[in-house]
């Protein structure tokens, strides 16, 4: 595997991915560090249990997910893999990979703890959900239920209030709902 040859981890095409939002990038790689942290194991689990198709979907998933993110050694290591799964995947080639992947995950856990914002944890995401709601709601996007309730959750309104955003949203009173929120 070429993880030494290329960027294990590219921040600044990462940053780009999400227009420049820092905050944004920084969410999405707690979420990846969170989706992955047992993943080698997973996969060493399949092969064991000669699962060579759920071992091929999560090489793929992972394969997307890593080069959209800047990941390149990962993403040309799960190329690397697809190849290899094609002829015939050994434990060997197997380690190889998950090798890099521990790189990758190991540097990710890094730069996002090197660049965490120093705010409380609790405020930034609730501040985030209601920018994002509001913004959402100028724009006349329809609000799903699930994406309220995820909303919901981390608004840190009262019930009372909180119900009469979800008629608001639902009579597809966006004003009304901004107010609220505002």
């Amino acid at each position: 595997m070429s993880g030494s040859v290329l960027n294990i981890f590219d921040a600044q095409f990462a940053t780009n991915q999400f227009s420049g939002n820092q905050l944004l990038l920084l969410k999405i790689l707690e979420k990846f560090i969170q989706q992955y942290e047992h993943f080698d194991t997973l996969l060493i689990e399949h092969l064991q249990q000669k699962n060579l198709n759920a071992l091929k979907q999560d090489i793929h998933t992972i394969k997307g997910v890593s080069g959209n993110l800047g990941m390149q050694a990962l993403h040309q290591a799960c190329k690397e893999l697809e190849v290899n799964m094609a002829k015939q995947t050994t434990e060997h080639t197997l380690q190889e990979f998950l090798q890099v992947f521990r790189q990758t995950l190991t540097l990710v856990q890094n730069y996002s703890t090197e660049n965490a914002v120093k705010t409380s944890p609790e405020v930034a995401p609730q501040q985030d959900d209601k920018v994002a709601l509001i913004a959402a709601l100028k724009r006349s996007e329809f609000i799903s239920e699930s994406k309220m309730q995820s909303y919901g959750s981390s608004l840190n309104l009262s019930s009372e209030k909180l119900g009469e955003l979800n008629q608001a949203i639902d009579d597809l009173d966006y004003a009304k709902a901004i107010q609220l929120l505002e």
